[in-house]
This record gives structure tokens, C-alpha cells and sequence, in this order.
């Protein structure tokens, strides 16, 4: 029977290579099958109990996880309206966050501190009240929510480059 079927599929693809079709109208009629598959729903998310949701891209191989007090290095891509979405920022090169100093978006550093090795790219959807809240950014003036409406859900594709270790003893003394 396999052979039967295999001997179908080759006529047939073989009867259409004869007829001369526009490539237009071929990419419209590709079967679905060679369509590309979407990032939609094709990974299974954590939840925390604050609300951000995540699922790593891969995981890190090197020394980690992340902890508070701790400087990281990262780069990311954000977006609005989901992965793939309106991009609002990039940052290729490796910036700098001392987690705990509160300087990026709070869903965005406990996403680095959810056990998250050096090496490792993670997805996060942060709700609006782990990112710009119901301001929005800017978060006043006359283009106030211009860039992140408010109470808008904002998504991050972030990679951990390198841990800083700290020097002295000053581990666990702040604790969230």
C-alpha cells in the first residue's frame, strides 16, 4: 500500500510539473503543509503567580542561575501585540542590570531570576502590571503612552550573556 501511494504522489507531482503555473498562484495553492509554523501556541508557557508568563528558546548551558544583586549581562528584542509583533526596542549589544535596582521592567528581571543559566534565550509575556502599567510609556507628558499604550502586555525575546560575581560578603542580605 506504501508503495502504491508513493507511486500516486509521484504522478501526480510529475502531471503538475507538466502544466506550466504562475508562481503566484502556486505560492497561493501551496499546500499547508509547507507553510511555516507559527510561534503561536507551539510552546507550552510558565506561569508565575505575579502573572508573567515564559518558556525558554533554549536553555543555558553556563553558570546560573541569575540572582538578586547580581549584574547580568543581556540583549533583547521587545514587542508589542505578541512575539513577532510592533518591535519598540532592541538592544543587540549586551547592556548591563544589577537585578533588584529595579531599572528594567519588574516582569523582565524576575524573568532573568526564574533559573535562567548563562547562554540561555528566554520568551516573556509581561502582563501590565509587571512592565508600564496603566500609564503606559512615556508615562507622562504630551506623548504619554505614545510608545506602550497603557495597560498593554508587552513581550521580550532575552538572552543571558554573563553573570558579574559579586565581590564581599554581602550575598542574601537583600532579600525581595
Amino acid at each position: 500500500a506504501k508503495m502504491q501511494l508513493l507511486a500516486i504522489a509521484a504522478t501526480a507531482c510529475a502531471a503538475s510539473a507538466l502544466k506550466p503555473m504562475p508562481r503566484r498562484a502556486w505560492m497561493l495553492g501551496a499546500p499547508a503543509a509547507l507553510a511555516l509554523p507559527t510561534q503561536a501556541h507551539a510552546q507550552e508557557m510558565t506561569k508565575t503567580a505575579s502573572g508573567l508568563e515564559y518558556y525558554d528558546v533554549k536553555v543555558g548551558q553556563g553558570d546560573g542561575p541569575a540572582k538578586i544583586d547580581q549584574t547580568v549581562t543581556i540583549d533583547y528584542i521587545a514587542w508589542l501585540n505578541g512575539f513577532e509583533g510592533k518591535e519598540f526596542s532592541r538592544f543587540e549589544k549586551p547592556i548591563k542590570v544589577k537585578l533588584g535596582e529595579k531599572k528594567v521592567a519588574p516582569g523582565l528581571e524576575e524573568c532573568l531570576l526564574a533559573n535562567m543559566n548563562i547562554g540561555g534565550t528566554r520568551r516573556c509575556k509581561l502582563p501590565p502590571s509587571l512592565a508600564y502599567g496603566s500609564t503606559g510609556y512615556p508615562k507622562t507628558g504630551e506623548k504619554a503612552g505614545s510608545i506602550i499604550p497603557p495597560n498593554a502586555d508587552v513581550y521580550f525575546q532575552v538572552r543571558l550573556r554573563s553573570v558579574v560575581l559579586s565581590k564581599g560578603l554581602g550575598f542574601g542580605l537583600n532579600v525581595i
